[in-house]
């Protein structure tokens, strides 16, 4: 077969990919590769109850294969490798409490963690060679992400877990393919015409944002399949001359997709979400929090909150401030820095109860976010994406307060602990599945590479009718 020619960054990279396998990697790494497979489940699981996601499974039942070997989370239904992948992409993402990270500012495992059960359950149940892929795939979504720029990539219009997640499932599954360094090369050359997803989602709280991290799986596992079947991709489809760094980026780093590589595992420079809002805010519902439970402060008594962040976060969180201030649906209130921060006050929490159309339509809130103000701070920028910092001043009629978060819960240097992980996934799937299972998955999980298949924790997440 004649095979593409990798050369420069790409070749570089696929190398280093290809040459990754489970018993090389640390301690640190397998567990993290558990961690990130428990968070992912338990926003999957419920998300099968968000309003988009009853759209997919439906997508499923009527237009595409129902009988196949994979399974679709929350659903009786199994289907083939890529529409499971689809589908459980897009309800992991529908509750926007998916795992995140900070560098490359994306979300690695909703594309990742689909694309390798998928193709698991068809070519390869081995718990072990489940954990390589995953944590290859994350060295790919994470490292793609750093060397294109967060910031350009962005201002580009650009939605990142979206085009890196596409490369990272292609890996993902040419890893479980057991694909030659050839063909591995070519996967992930495909993967490069298909890297897509657009901003614009934020004009009007649209659904395409969950969409995104399913069909990059979708696309990724396409990619593996053509190129194992002889199909040829471009030669350098990362640092090439209209490669994915030039064509998707006006400032990107070449360089970092391969720095210090080998030294670290970028799965374990992952964070979690607490909160169910875009990842910007969290640093200032911590901060809020903080400032309210301490101090005993109450909405009525607030005369003025000034909130700053990094001044990257202005386009996602900040404006336009008229529409920050006013949500009219879940997205909308999910990037508003000015919502997060109201109902950090009102209710202590920024959780799926305050992230609800019932809450927003309830317009609780209306009074207290128009004496809210955030600013974009270019200081905070030169620190940016090393800290999602905030800082929070809450001026009352007697008082002021003020705190200053460097690093949000969740973080890797503040970081949720394996107990704090496990009780956030029962409460999670609390009204969803019964606490047995739930337990159960949790067992399973925690001791994945001791499993004899992966169908001993997957089976438990195919629901019944």
């Amino acid at each position: 077969m004649i095979g593409v020619l990798i050369m420069n960054i790409s070749k570089e990279f696929v190398e280093y990919l290809h040459g990754i396998s489970y018993e090389d990697l640390s301690e640190e790494a397998h567990d993290r590769a558990k961690y990130f497979l428990l968070d992912f489940l338990g926003v999957s699981i419920c998300g099968t109850k968000a309003d988009s996601s009853q759209v997919l499974y439906n997508f499923i039942k009527n237009n595409a294969k129902h009988d196949g070997p994979c399974t679709i989370i929350g659903s009786p239904l199994k289907t083939v490798p890529a529409d499971a992948a689809l589908v459980n992409g897009g309800i992991a993402h529908a509750i926007e409490m998916d795992d995140v990270t900070t560098r490359s500012s994306l979300h690695p495992g909703v594309s990742v963690m689909p694309s390798a059960l998928a193709i698991s359950e068809v070519h390869c149940p081995d718990p072990k060679r489940l954990i390589e892929a995953i944590v290859t795939g994350y060295e790919v979504t994470n490292r793609i992400g750093n060397a294109v720029n967060a910031k350009s990539h962005y201002a580009r219009g650009f939605h990142p877990t979206a085009t890196c997640g596409t490369f990272a499932s292609s890996i993902v599954a040419s890893k479980l393919l057991g694909q030659s360094l050839n063909t591995m090369a070519n996967t992930l050359a495909i993967a490069g015409s298909q890297a897509s997803g657009s901003m614009q989602y934020l004009d009007n709280g649209a659904w395409t944002k969950r969409f995104h991290p399913g069909w990059s799986a979708h696309s990724g596992i396409y990619a593996a399949y053509m190129a194992e079947n002889g199909f040829i991709g471009p030669s350098d489809i990362l640092g090439g001359e209209s490669g994915f760094f030039s064509a998707y980026s006006d400032d990107a780093n070449p360089e970092y997709l391969t720095e210090k590589i080998g030294d670290y595992w970028e799965i374990c420079e992952t964070a979690i979400k607490p909160y169910a809002c875009c990842r910007f805010n969290h640093a200032s519902v911590d901060a809020t929090i903080t400032l309210c439970k301490e101090n005993d402060l109450n909405a009525e008594d607030i005369e003025k909150v000034e909130v700053r962040v990094p001044k990257t976060s202005e386009l996602l969180v900040i404006n336009p401030e008229d529409k920050k201030r006013n949500p009219e649906n879940i997205v909308d209130a999910q990037f508003s820095l000015h919502y997060a921060v109201a109902v950090s006050i009102l209710k202590r929490a920024a959780g799926l109860q305050e992230y609800s159309d019932e809450y927003i339509s309830s317009r609780d809130f209306d009074s207290l976010i128009q004496k809210i103000y955030c600013f974009g701070d270019i200081e905070m920028d030169k620190e940016f994406p090393e800290k999602w910092q905030a800082n929070v001043k809450i001026t009352t009629k007697n008082d002021s307060f003020e705190i200053h978060q460097s690093y949000p819960k969740g973080d890797p240097k503040n970081p949720l602990t394996w107990d704090e992980l496990i009780e956030r996934f029962h409460l999670m799937t609390s009204n969803v599945i019964n606490k047995e299972k739930s337990v159960q998955i949790v067992e399973n999980v925690r001791n994945l590479e001791r499993l004899e298949s992966i169908s001993e924790f997957v089976d438990l997440c195919s629901f019944q009718d």
